[in-house]
């Protein structure tokens, strides 16, 4: 009758032990939200787990890197229509001092609204976003433009621009440079050059000088046009590539959701399922046993 006693008992704690830990890691799922705890759980969700949350973490890099394309796009939109509208400014200046009925007071008086529009186009070309000059290349901590005493601006940055990834493999341009934005070598075009030569022009009374200017606006205008045409489309292309990023990390979230993302109304049920057990065989070994031999397997 002994024997049969402990077989019994032996039951009894095998079945316990068994239900407590099936308790703990029920509550374990519960309190992290997962019902993957370890690769052997379930290999194959844990596998695609793993891929997928890799797939997810480059996803969200290069999010971060379309984002500070697209806030970079929209500072340099604004920084174009801003000189566009300095240009369109000197412009006007021109037409009105290339008159005839003009005098050399008025044109001197000009020359001075000149120069306060080639300060602010280089106050413009220093454009930072943070600690990084915006319009300076691949040379972002320093000062692109410096004003010189004749009015003339000398760029110090570099033509060539960074790139970032916007994919596994794709790579897209990544700023712009004052060089672009100023001059076109291929067109003999200089803006500060232009401004230069049209404050001069005012200065010295030289009407042929000023209308020589004006033609050298249109053209530095057309320029203006052209880039604030390039940065629109490159914002568009940035926001469609964010736009699907966007997406695909919804879909990730949702697969990853499904692969390893725990039932917390289930397990809870389960839980509750697996506390009453254990208290059932708590009961039946009160039953079979005295309290001493309990206290002692307890």
């Amino acid at each position: 009758m002994r024997i049969s006693d402990n077989l019994r008992f032996n039951l009894f704690k095998a079945n316990m032990l068994k239900i407590k830990e099936q308790m703990d890691k029920t509550q374990e799922m519960i309190a992290s939200g997962k019902r993957i705890l370890a690769p052997s759980d379930d290999p194959v969700s844990a596998a695609q787990g793993i891929k997928f949350q890799a797939e997810l973490s480059l996803n969200t890099r290069l999010k971060t890197n379309l984002e500070r394309a697209k806030m970079l796009d929209s500072l340099y939109e604004t920084a174009l229509n801003s000189i566009h509208d300095l240009l369109s400014e000197a412009k006007q200046v021109a037409i009105e001092q290339a008159s005839d009925t003009m005098e050399e007071s008025t044109r001197r008086s000009s020359a001075e609204v000149i120069k306060g529009i080639i300060e602010q186009l280089v106050t413009i070309g220093n454009t930072r976003s943070g600690e990084t000059y915006i319009f300076a290349g691949k040379k972002p901590t320093a000062a692109p433009y410096t004003l010189n005493d004749d009015y003339s601006a000398t760029f110090n940055g570099t033509e060539e621009t960074n790139s970032i990834y916007a994919s596994g493999t794709q790579q897209i341009r990544f700023g712009m440079s004052g060089s672009e934005v100023f001059t076109d070598s291929d067109l003999g075009i200089d803006v500060f050059s232009v401004l230069k030569g049209l404050k001069e022009a005012l200065e010295a009374n030289d009407r042929e000088g000023i209308r020589s200017a004006l033609d050298g606006l249109n053209e530095a205008l057309s320029l203006t046009e052209k880039n604030i045409s390039y940065v629109g489309t490159h914002m568009e292309r940035v926001e469609s590539m964010l736009s699907e990023k966007e997406t695909r990390d919804v879909n990730l979230n949702e697969i990853l959701s499904e692969l390893v993302d725990a039932d917390i109304v289930s397990l809870v049920t389960e839980l509750n399922m697996l506390s009453t057990a254990y208290q059932a065989l708590l009961y039946t070994m009160e039953k079979v046993k005295d309290l001493s031999i309990l206290n002692y397997l307890r």
